[in-house]
C-alpha cells in the first residue's frame, strides 16, 4: 500500500500481465546470478574478501559490524543493477546507504497508512512534517540517483552484451517501444531497481548480523562446527565458493535454521485479494490486504521441536552427516507465486560471507559483555545494537 501511495511501480506492486512479465525478467536475472563477464558469485566473493580486509583494520578491537555490512551488502546489489561496486567511502556509496537506511526507518513508522482510508493517505502526503511525506522525499532522491545511472547506461549501451540489470531492461524497453501496453517501461525500471535495493540489501545484512551474533554467543559449539567444515572442505588458503555448500551440511543447516529462528520479515510481503472470496466462514472483500504470518509457522511447536531454540541439527539426517530435504514449513521468502524471487541470491550471499569471515576469524563478544539475542523492530526483525571482536585464526 505505501509503495502504491508513493507511486512506486515495481515487480512487488504490479498485477496481471505487467507483474508476470516483470517477475519473469527479474527471475531470469536472479536465477542466472547476474549479467556480464563476471557472475554474481564472483562479485559476492570479491565483496566478502574486501569485507574481511576492512575488518582486519580493527586488529581485534570491538567494532559495530553493521557499519561494515551495510555498504558491503549494498555493493552486491550495485553490482547486479549497476554493474559495478563502490568503495565504502565513495560519495555515491554513502548517499545510497544513507537514503536506504532512512527509507527502512520511515517504512516502519509509516505502516499505519496500510490501514487508513485512501483520502487520509492522500492528505498525509501533503503534510510536510508527517513520516509519509518524508518517505516520499527519500524515494524522490533515490529515483533521481537511479535516473542518472539509467541515462549513463543509455549513453554507453552495447547492443551485443549486457553489463547488468539496467542494460538488460533498457533493451527490453527498446524491444517493445512501439507497444503502448508494453510491460517494460522506464518507470517500472526505476521501481525494480529500488525494489532490488530495498528487498535485497538490508534483509541479507540483518540475516548475516544474526548469524555473527549467534556464533559469538556460541563460539565453542555452532561457530566451531562451521569452522571445522570450512577447514575440512575449503582449507585456510582458498576462498570458499558456492559449490562448497554441497559438502558442508552443518553450515547450510545453520543458514536454514537462522531463516526459521529469526524470520527477518515475520509478516512477509503484503498481498491483496484480487476478488471477493470466502475462506471458510470468513468473507474477504476484493482489495483487502492479506498478510502471511510466517513467524507463526516457524515457531509452531507442532512443526518444530523446541522452536524457540536455535538448533541447526533439526535439518540434518539422523547421523548428522547430510542435509535433509528442505521442509515445506520453512518459508522465509514467503509462499506462492508472489514469494520473494531473490532466495538463491540471498542464500549465496549469506553462505559466502559467513564462510569467508569464519575462515579468517573467530567471532567473539566485546570483552566483559554478553551477547543479547533478543529481537526488536518492525517490519524487519533486527538484533540489539552491540559490538563484536574479530580475532584472526
Amino acid at each position: 500500500m505505501i509503495l502504491h501511495i508513493l507511486g512506486i511501480t515495481a515487480v512487488g506492486t504490479l498485477n496481471g500481465k505487467l507483474w508476470q512479465d516483470n517477475r519473469r525478467f527479474c527471475l531470469h536475472v536472479l536465477r542466472d546470478l547476474g549479467f556480464g563477464r563476471k557472475s554474481m558469485e564472483e562479485h559476492i566473493k570479491e565483496e566478502s574478501l574486501y569485507l574481511t580486509e576492512k575488518i582486519a583494520e580493527s586488529k581485534g578491537s570491538p567494532i559495530s559490524i553493521q557499519e561494515y555490512l551495510v555498504p558491503s551488502m549494498s555493493n552486491n546489489i550495485s553490482a547486479l543493477v549497476f554493474g559495478s561496486r563502490y568503495l565504502f567511502d565513495d560519495p555515491k556509496r554513502k548517499f545510497l546507504d544513507e537514503q536506504l537506511a532512512s527509507a527502512l526507518r520511515l517504512l516502519g513508522s509509516s505502516m499505519i497508512v496500510n490501514f487508513l482510508p485512501s483520502w487520509l493517505n492522500t492528505l498525509a502526503l501533503r503534510i510536510p512534517f508527517l513520516t509519509i511525506s518524508s518517505f516520499k522525499n527519500v524515494f524522490r532522491q533515490l529515483s533521481d540517483f537511479v535516473s542518472k545511472e539509467v541515462k549513463e547506461h543509455e549513453e554507453t549501451l552495447d547492443e551485443h552484451s549486457n553489463r547488468d540489470f539496467i542494460d538488460g531492461y533498457i533493451k527490453k524497453i527498446k524491444e517493445h517501444e512501439n507497444d503502448p501496453d508494453s510491460s517494460f517501461q522506464t518507470r517500472f525500471l526505476f521501481g525494480n531497481v529500488l525494489n532490488f535495493f530495498g528487498a535485497g540489501s538490508n534483509t541479507v545484512m540483518v540475516t548475516i548480523m544474526w548469524h555473527l551474533l549467534t556464533y559469538a554467543k556460541y563460539p565453542d559449539t555452532v561457530q566451531a562446527k562451521i569452522q571445522r567444515e570450512i577447514d575440512e572442505v575449503v582449507g585456510r588458503e582458498r576462498q570458499p565458493k558456492w559449490e562448497d555448500r554441497n559438502k558442508m551440511p552443518f553450515t547450510m543447516a545453520a543458514i536454514w535454521e537462522m531463516y526459521r529462528w529469526r524470520t527477518i520479515t515475520p509478516l512477509g510481503i503484503p498481498r491483496a485479494a484480487s476478488e471477493d472470496v470466502f475462506y471458510g466462514e470468513y468473507f474477504i472483500p476484493k482489495g483487502s490486504m492479506v498478510l502471511a504470518n510466517l513467524w507463526t509457522v516457524h515457531m509452531d511447536p507442532k512443526l518444530w521441536k523446541d522452536p524457540q531454540n536455535f538448533d541447526p541439527s533439526r535439518f540434518l539426517t539422523k547421523d548428522g552427516t547430510e542435509l535433509g530435504p528442505k521442509p515445506e514449513s520453512l518459508m522465509p521468502f514467503s509462499v506462492g507465486k508472489r514469494m520473494c524471487p531473490g532466495e538463491t541470491l540471498a542464500t549465496v550471499e549469506v553462505f559466502l560471507n559467513i564462510t569467508t569471515l569464519l575462515q579468517k576469524y573467530n567471532v567473539l563478544p566485546e570483552e566483559g559483555q554478553v551477547i543479547d539475542l533478543s529481537t526488536k523492530g518492525a517490519p524487519v526483525i533486527v538484533p540489539e545494537t552491540q559490538k563484536l571482536r574479530f580475532i584472526p585464526r
